[in-house]
């Protein structure tokens, strides 16, 4: 069986590359702008069969300095008064330049700077059961915001889960209008905050997806359920049908590897930082005290 370093690779690169130094390099072809938790990793993985790259919120993981850029797109879209500019198709071909189509969350936030700033790429809209989605979502991301030991861990790793936490924050505070008080750079916060949280979700579900119906022009839009296999979509984006299963991603098990996986490499990551700055400073001393000791 496949270890968790195996199965989930992308955890332990971490790279430093400022994206606002990037460039489009390939076309962006698809804008799938169905929810968190409507089947966006398979979403990905399909995409990717086609041929096309794809963003997914996972990928910002191999490079942690992604996180701040898109919760500056945050504040600017959803905070007047932050006094940031809003984004616009340069600020996306950074974030996303190096992907023709992407998914999930922060993305979907910005389905009508995305349909305005790409306008020959076709939208795809995952629809679920709002039931179904609220109690996937509430078991993966609420329940995974809440675990206890993500303060500490963010705390101790501001490159990665503290900007992952700063930037759940914002999008709980910013889309899903939760109004209890709670610091932006951590987990810190009280019980009310995921309860308002909780009963915000599926009224926010509904919303974004008539937003992205009501924003997107019918020609350009397709609206289906994962269900249906490949036909509708490649039938959409005019691939042909590959000759492998239409890929089935249990995202529950892989957001929750991926929620323990993180933790466990900021903690790992904490302690080789550490050990790198105490090592010289504990030599030295040890080199201090045996001149001492030799005079």
């Amino acid at each position: 069986m496949a270890t968790l370093r195996e199965r989930h690779p992308q955890v332990y690169i971490e790279r430093n590359e400022d994206p606002r130094m990037r460039k489009r390099t390939v076309p962006m072809e698809v804008l799938s702008m169905g929810y968190s938790r409507t089947g966006t990793m398979t979403m990905q993985a399909a995409l990717e069969i086609l041929g096309i790259p794809t963003w997914h919120w996972v990928t910002m993981a191999e490079n942690p300095p992604d996180l701040a850029m898109w919760s500056d797109a945050i504040e600017a879209k959803f905070n007047p008064t932050s006094g940031r500019k809003p984004f616009g198709r340069p600020e996306f071909d950074n974030l996303l330049g190096y992907w023709g189509a992407c998914t999930d969350q922060p993305a979907v936030l910005f389905v009508e700077e995305l349909v305005k700033a790409y306008p020959d790429a076709k939208v795809v809209l995952c629809e679920r059961d709002v039931d179904r989605w609220f109690k996937s979502y509430n078991e993966t991301v609420v329940n995974g915001s809440a675990n206890p030991t993500i303060p500490l861990a963010a705390l101790l790793d501001p490159g990665f889960l503290g900007q992952t936490a700063r930037q759940t924050n914002l999008i709980a505070k910013y889309f899903f209008n939760v109004r209890h008080p709670k610091g932006t750079n951590s987990f810190f916060g009280k019980k009310p905050f995921f309860d308002e949280w909780r009963a915000n979700a599926m009224s926010t579900y509904r919303a974004h997806n008539n937003r992205v119906k009501r924003v997107t022009p019918a020609d350009r839009l397709l609206r289906i359920d994962l269900g249906g296999g490949w036909e509708p979509l490649c039938k959409f984006l005019g691939k042909p049908v590959p000759d492998v299963p239409f890929p089935r991603v249990n995202e529950t098990l892989v957001v929750q590897e991926k929620i323990q996986a993180y933790i466990a490499e900021s903690f790992t990551r904490t302690f080789k930082r550490t050990v790198k700055r105490v090592v010289p400073v504990v030599v030295l001393l040890c080199a201090v005290l045996v001149l001492r000791l030799w005079r």
